[in-house]
């Protein structure tokens, strides 16, 4: 029996067995409803006979999936390899499916479990049971030498957010799962001196308050009467209600700052009805600020206003009629999916937002490090702060609003500037490629760009991001490997860090600008009884603007600056407040993250643009080349996932990007970061278990980008496929991770055929092959193997080729299999008449000869000529190149001498290939090559007729044939 080591003892002590093996006994007594403790051990043993029916399996399998969610089975480690026990659980699983393992050996385990005894009996026993199930070890060769990798106590953990869903319908209650996990650790209310912080740097907003406030108690007015408050305050609460008396309060303010500018730009949005445009899925929002629409005619002289979109949402609000609701979870939650939606229509540092529950409000400040809150306050009792904080929304530029200043717009154009060289370039954002939707986070953007000084206009990736300050800079890592002449990555062009005011752009020091130098509590941590009122601390009186804080600032104070050379501005504080921010009463930290900005060529396009499978298999190729040549640099990139695997624009080739996560393999301590954030669905099962990364966890993430997009992907430009897979975005890491252990078992794997779309049907085979050489025998790896790299490559290369001669056949089927040797003519035909279409039509035939069979041979060779030019795959439009599209137009005479220049030399012909026919149809240039030399011979026409022409034709195109399957 086997004996516990006392870090086994501690981890079982810290974890007890959870309550899902008291489902397992519940569901046994339901089965088995006779099973007392005198014929407990007869019945456990018909359940493990191996004569058991299927439903006895189905329980086995209920009991070891029971096994895997414990806690303590992903902390203690295996005692036959290098991960948790839960992959021995795994393996008793895989074991169970293919009928490898003697159940009879499971029966002491199962009578401990219902005979409810000590964990530490049971875990005893779980390691014995795994003794006697191991399987005999094969033998194997010595692992090539690899970069040493960083223990998982030096590593950073893995934390999710909203931005890395994929492929998800974002159903509310599932969003707010998320959202809630993503901004509860760093949420914070009744901040001191919040509204100071956030207004306190407006230009004359004092003045224009005391005045707009002066006029709501004028005796001709009386909007406010002290010691009563607002006299049109509907006194219900009611939503509508609400909404009209603070857009007709709000029309009275702008008028009374006799229109000063952006006041008069400003208005209240009202649409608790009606969806916003510009997102994703369908939202509303109850109450907000927005710069005011536009307007325009209709056809029959009417005034028509477009519909509202989050791309004009300046300010999100949210209304309830209760008071009580001020402390209630679901109203901040609302909140959050506004600011969220914001974030993802507009470039935004932060975004503001306030919830007004009944007559209290309460003001928000959203941004990449969390979200704060300001202690609430009745608008009644405190009129003047509630038309200082309205009128102030109103009087913000879009800086202080949060719009990032350093996204600049003129002449129609939106660029960035960075000093590169010593020189000021201009970078011209052409197309948004992808925005991370997600509040708390790294919040990544990029963009097509190119350089305004650069005449070829160079394609760049301008990509943005918040980092944590203390993990090594992307920039720095991707200089690195560019440097080091890495293959298959995106190759560095330059990086810096933001600039905004001067200051490199963070969210504690620069963002919140003085928010969380002292911290409130938190969202869920009620005040105590003696605990004085946090709202004390707002300023009741004046809000005394920073000097330093001036509203208008000059574009050079938003340019940004290389992060090799920027240094932080020293905070008044300890380093340690910098990077983060303890919170009072919950223990916790909030930390920093910094603005930064990567470049970098060759944008390359999405997998999901690929024009087939095979451009498919190419993208995945590449990007494993890329992974082993990074890794070989001692670079690891930890984020393998189908936004991070890029194809070439001519789909010959992928290439990885995003080292956002990346660690040198040669590190000797952890980044000090909080969390790692990763595209979870793509996690290999020992990441999601937090086992040690390896370069063996990135190679599993491969094989389920792979799979991912077999479920989903039907083809280039068209819309993905829902799947029952959805839900793992939602899963924790351990049902994750269990869902995925479930799934690789080779019974389960091979039922995958009917989840996989039409269009991806073709690579099941690879996917199954795949399947075999990442887990071999059905289970997670225990080793590190450095040729599993070659292995993928050749399998996913196999596949390749079956599908290119599949595709290459069916392009060749009617030249190959025609029957050419039709009843002709012993002399040529005697005809005048021009017949046929043009641009096939032999030289001889162009130039009105009489008609021969060997003019209708050329004709072949001109029609693969012409299909070689013009067809791009399957499905595709056909290409058009202008100067064979005009062949259409040419006088017949001039056609012929066009092809006599075409064909005649081989050199030439060679370079007209080269240059014209699409990437799709390259490899058919052998077999022009050689239907070149046979139906011009020595270059020339032919001069007499050659039956034999048949036989040689079908020869070279049989041997094209055969050689593209091979």
């Amino acid at each position: 029996m086997a004996e516990l080591l006392q870090n086994e003892l501690e981890a079982i002590g810290a974890h007890p067995l959870r309550k899902e093996l008291d489902t397992f006994r519940t569901t046994f007594k339901s089965r088995y409803p006779t099973s007392e403790d005198v014929n407990l051990t007869e019945i456990v043993k018909q359940l493990t006979s191996e004569a058991s029916d299927p439903g006895e399996t189905d329980v086995l399998l209920d009991f070891l999936f029971a096994l895997l969610k414990q806690p303590a089975a992903r902390i203690i480690r295996s005692r036959t390899g290098n991960r948790p026990l839960f992959g021995d659980i795994s393996s008793l699983i895989d074991q169970i499916m293919s009928n490898t393992l003697k159940t009879e050996y499971i029966a002491p385990l199962i009578k401990l479990v219902l005979t409810k005894a000590e964990d530490t009996e049971i875990w005893i026993a779980v390691f014995d049971l795994v003794a006697r199930t191991k399987p005999i070890p094969r033998p194997v060769t010595p692992p090539e030498p690899h970069p040493s990798f960083t223990p998982s106590f030096q590593q950073t953990p893995w934390s999710f957010n909203t931005g890395g869903f994929v492929e998800a319908t974002e159903h509310r209650k599932k969003i707010d799962d998320v959202l809630k996990e993503e901004l509860r650790p760093t949420l914070r209310i009744d901040i001191p001196d919040f509204i100071l912080a956030v207004f306190g740097h407006i230009s004359r907003l004092d003045e224009l308050a005391q005045t707009v406030f002066d006029r709501c108690q004028d005796e001709d007015t009386r909007l406010y009467i002290e010691g009563s408050g607002w006299t049109k305050w509907p006194r219900s609460a009611e939503e509508e209600s609400v909404l009209e008396w603070l857009q007709d309060l709000m029309k009275r303010f702008v008028a009374w700052t006799d229109g000063v500018h952006p006041a008069a730009s400003r208005q209240i949005y009202k649409g608790p009805k009606t969806y916003l445009d510009g997102s994703a899925f369908r939202r509303k929002m109850d109450v907000g600020v927005m710069a005011c629409h536009g307007q325009s005619k209709t056809d029959h002289g009417t005034t028509h206003r477009p519909k509202s979109s989050w791309a004009q949402i300046l300010v999100t609000g949210e209304l309830k009629s209760n008071p009580i609701e001020d402390g209630h979870e679901t109203t901040w939650l609302d909140l959050a999916r506004y600011a969220r939606e914001v974030f993802r229509a507009q470039d935004r540092r932060f975004v503001l937002g306030f919830t007004l529950c009944g007559s209290r409000m309460r003001l928000w400040h959203f941004d990449r490090s969390g979200s704060s809150g300001s202690s609430s306050f009745d608008i009644n009792q405190d009129g003047l702060k509630f038309v200082r904080v309205m009128l102030g929304y109103y009087l913000m530029n879009d800086k202080q609003l949060g719009l990032d200043p350093t996204i600049q717009h003129s002449d129609g154009q939106r660029y960035v500037e960075i000093t590169r060289d010593d020189q000021i370039e201009r970078l011209v954002l052409t197309e948004e490629i992808r925005k991370h939707a997600v509040i708390a986070g790294r919040a990544t953007a990029c963009w097509r760009a190119y350089c305004d000084k650069n005449q070829s206009k160079e394609p760049l990736v301008v990509k943005m991001s918040w980092q944590y300050e203390e993990r090594p800079e992307e920039g720095e890592l991707i200089k690195e490997a560019t440097d080091k002449g890495v293959k298959n990555i995106a190759r560095y062009y330059h990086h810096e860090t933001v600039q905004v005011d001067g200051k490199n752009d963070d969210t504690i020091e620069n963002v919140r600008r003085g928010l969380m130098k002292i911290c409130g509590r938190t969202r869920f941590t009620q005040s105590s009884l003696n605990e004085p009122d946090a709202s004390a601390s707002e300023p009741q009186g004046e809000i005394v603007a920073d000097p330093s804080r001036s509203q208008s600032q000059s574009p050079s104070l938003s340019r940004k600056r290389s992060s090799s050379t920027a240094q932080m501005a020293p905070p008044a504080s300890s380093k340690r407040s910098r990077s983060s921010f303890e919170s009072r009463n919950s223990g916790s930290s909030i930390y920093n993250r910094v603005h930064r900005l990567i470049i970098t060529r060759d944008p390359g396009k999405p997998m999901y643009q690929a024009s087939s499978p095979v451009a498919l298999i190419n993208g995945l190729v590449g990007a494993i080349k890329g992974h082993e040549s990074s890794l070989n640099a001692g670079i690891l990139h930890r984020d393998i996932s189908i936004g991070n695997i890029m194809l070439t624009e001519n789909e010959d080739d992928g290439f990885l990007i995003d080292y956002d996560l990346a660690i040198k393999t040669n590190s000797d301590r952890a980044s000090g970061a909080p969390s790692m954030t990763g595209t979870k669905v793509f996690m290999a099962i020992g990441a999601l278990l937090r086992e040690p990364h390896s370069f063996m966890h990135d190679l599993e993430s491969f094989f389920w980008v792979l799979f991912w997009i077999c479920i989903h992907w039907h083809g280039r430009d068209k819309k993905t496929k829902e799947s029952d897979f959805e839900h793992w975005n939602y899963l924790s890491t351990t049902d994750l991770a269990v869902a995925k252990a479930g799934r690789i078992s080779k019974k389960i794997f091979n039922t995958v055929d009917g989840d996989f779309t039409d269009h991806c049907k073709p690579l099941i085979p690879c996917l199954k092959e795949l399947h075999k050489v990442v887990f071999v025998e059905g289970s997670c790896w225990f080793r590190e193997r450095r040729e599993l790299y070659s292995e993928m490559t050749t399998v996913l290369k196999k596949a390749r080729n079956i599908l290119e001669a599949k595709t290459v056949d069916y392009r060749l089927k009617y030249l190959a299999e025609l029957e050419l040797e039709g009843t002709f003519s012993s002399k040529p035909r005697q005809s005048s008449n021009l017949a046929g279409t043009k641009i096939f039509m032999a030289i001889g035939a162009l130039r009105g000869e009489p008609h021969s069979f060997m003019h209708d041979l050329e004709s072949f060779f001109w029609v693969l000529f012409w299909i070689c030019i013009c067809w791009d795959g399957p499905g595709q439009e056909r290409r058009k190149v202008k100067e064979f599209e005009e062949w259409n137009t040419k006088r017949i005479e001039e056609l012929a001498e066009i092809k006599i220049g075409k064909v005649f030399e081989e050199d030439v012909f060679d370079e007209e290939m080269s240059d014209h026919f699409s990437e799709y149809c390259k490899p058919l240039i052998p077999c022009m090559q050689e239907l070149r030399k046979v139906v011009f011979p020595g270059g020339k026409r032919w001069l007499s007729e050659d039956r034999e022409l048949y036989s040689k034709m079908t020869d070279i195109l049989e041997e094209a044939k055969e050689r593209l399957d091979l």
